[in-house]
């Protein structure tokens, strides 16, 4: 190309002796001008555009309708959703859906970025690839849900379901105010499959325990310090409640005593991490621990041996002990805070599919009157709760 330059930008000596030439020389000048012009155009057209990906993805749907893809092995088969044929490619993502538009698509997959570079600095990241696994050839997916009832946000080895945008049964208090964070907690937990090298949850039996999984989750995902405990009023209150037993001994599924409970345990799960990672009055465990941690699960370890080598407290301790720690951790400023998000906030409700805030604070709004202003795990536009499921 410089060649080309070369030549339509060499100096002109002429001599403008009659007026016809002089208006020869002008249309010239312009010419040439129009197509410096355009070359410079193509060349940042094709330098800026060069690393974005084609979108939306090609893909074989010759029987017209395109399977599931890596969702269906981190489920085992259990939620084997097909999808639109029209994914969308970012980076680090590919968001597929039941019929999300692109442009929500493109928006989903700009937020997932934000995060996943937020994640990438805060889990102590140095390479991606070699960390993370992702290369050109490998993104996480993201399952955009629709018209899937009800909607459900999980995380899995190779990406997480969550709502789409487009979506009209969310109602915009989720959409704006905990989006985000939700993208950011089921992004937690990919990470956390990734680092510990556990290809799908039924294949590790004794992956990380769902008390500290989903407090480091809750917890990460920004979603406000008025979203976990952090008061001994709040603590009280929590442990009086019907079929809420000490959270260190929910180690999987299974040993929830009542499992339509179990959204209420976010708020505990949250502050039992919440102490551990506290450098200023909790436990001091720094990041460095935790990802050490996640190397001897990686390495073969157990989760409750790497616990007590990587943190030097053993899981059974911290369950004998909680009530007692956290009386005292209580008593003072909880200084594992994320952004706080406003209470008493007005929203617009759905009768469909509900949707999860975790609040621990109380909520209200003028057209509704709340049952309990309480551990919300969804509300309906009648006042009552629907529960969505969320892990």
């Amino acid at each position: 190309m410089s060649q080309y330059l070369n030549l339509l930008l060499l100096p002109q000596l002429t001599i403008y002796s009659k007026p016809s030439s002089l208006n020869k020389i002008l249309v010239i000048d312009i010419i040439r001008y129009l197509i410096i012009g355009i070359l410079f155009i193509n060349f940042f057209c094709l330098s800026a555009c060069s690393s974005e990906k084609k979108n939306p993805v090609d893909v074989d749907n010759e029987d017209g309708e395109c399977p599931a893809e890596q969702w269906d092995f981190d489920t085992s088969g259990e939620y084997a959703y097909t999808h639109d044929c029209n994914p969308y490619a970012s980076n680090h993502f590919t968001v597929y859906s039941d019929g999300s538009s692109l442009e929500s698509k493109r928006q989903l997959a700009e937020i997932a970025e934000e995060v996943f570079d937020k994640l990438v600095t805060e889990f102590l990241i140095t390479s991606i690839e070699d960390e993370l696994q992702i290369t050109e050839d490998y993104t996480y997916y993201i399952y955009a849900e629709k018209y899937i009832d009800p909607i459900q946000a999980m995380g899995f080895r190779n990406g997480f379901f969550i709502g789409a945008i487009d979506c009209i049964t969310i109602p915009n208090y989720y959409r704006i105010y905990r989006y985000r964070s939700i993208v950011k907690h089921e992004l937690t937990h990919v990470f956390q499959f990734t680092l510990t090298n556990c290809p799908k949850n039924s294949l590790c039996p004794e992956w990380l325990g769902f008390w500290f999984r989903e407090g480091q989750a809750h917890l990460m995902s920004d979603a406000g310090d008025d979203t976990y405990i952090t008061t001994l009023e709040q603590f009280y209150d929590w442990y009086a409640a019907e079929g809420h037993v000490n959270p260190i001994s929910i180690h999987r599924w299974s040993d929830f005593p009542d499992k339509s409970l179990y959204s209420e345990y976010y708020c505990i799960f949250a502050t039992a991490y919440a102490y551990l990672i506290d450098t200023t009055n909790g436990y001091g465990a720094e990041m460095e621990d935790i990802r050490e941690l996640f190397q001897l699960m990686k390495e073969g370890y157990g989760f409750e041996e790497a616990f007590q080598i990587s943190l030097g407290i053993s899981v059974e301790w911290y369950r004998e002990n909680f009530y007692t720690l956290m009386e005292e951790y209580l008593k003072k400023p909880v200084n594992a805070t994320s952004p706080k998000i406003k209470n008493n906030m007005n929203f617009e409700y759905s009768e469909s599919t509900g949707f999860h805030n975790y609040i621990c604070d109380s909520i209200s709004n003028d057209d509704v009157e709340l049952i309990s202003s309480k551990y919300l795990s969804g509300l309906t536009s009648d006042g009552g709760y629907k529960q969505a499921k969320y892990r």
